[in-house]
């Protein structure tokens, strides 16, 4: 019996509220990761907003030829 593979990923992207609406700043591969370029995006940019949206992504695979 094969071990389960994920067959998605999860990225957290940081989005700050620029003119234009919400604009991708940086993506992290972790929570953690997010929440710490989060807080200092809040930091070094006062007066915007900031969140973070976690969204998902296909792995994509190799097959050998």
């Amino acid at each position: 019996m094969a071990k389960y593979q994920r067959k998605t990923r999860n990225l957290f992207d940081i989005e700050g509220l620029y003119a234009h609406g919400w604009e991708p700043v940086t993506c992290e591969e972790t929570r953690k990761e997010a929440r710490e370029r989060l807080k200092e995006y809040r930091e070094n940019e006062p007066g915007t907003a900031f969140r973070i949206r976690k969204y998902r992504e296909r792995i994509e695979t190799q097959t050998a030829a």
